[in-house]
């Protein structure tokens, strides 16, 4: 399997092998081209593909953590056929994501 990764980096990567431990083989010419360095110090510039995964990072760090002890609660009622689901929570919640999606 190969994989070629462009748009991180001046040469453009290949990535060989089917596992992390898969060979990585530079290509030369292709890829952006390299950013000039800065008078006085150097220069670091994001394409639209880092900046996209900076900002899903950010947005993954700041989801909640899922709490085992709630799921297992939940698992263990519907086992039992005693978990409720309250309609109007779920109604309420249906309607603040269909408020929060882009207007087409």
């Amino acid at each position: 399997m190969t994989t070629k990764i462009t748009g991180y980096g001046t040469p453009a990567t290949v990535v060989t092998g089917s596992s992390r431990s898969g060979g990585v083989e530079r290509v030369a010419g292709e890829g952006p081209a390299p950013a000039p360095a800065a008078a006085g110090g150097d220069a670091v510039t994001l394409t639209n593909s880092a900046r996209t995964l900076q900002k899903l990072g950010e947005a993954i760090a700041a989801a909640p953590v899922v709490d085992g002890a709630r799921v297992d609660s939940i698992k263990s009622q519907i086992a039992q056929n005693t978990y409720k689901v309250d309609s109007l929570k779920v109604a309420a919640k249906l309607l603040q994501a269909d408020q929060e999606l882009p207007a087409h």
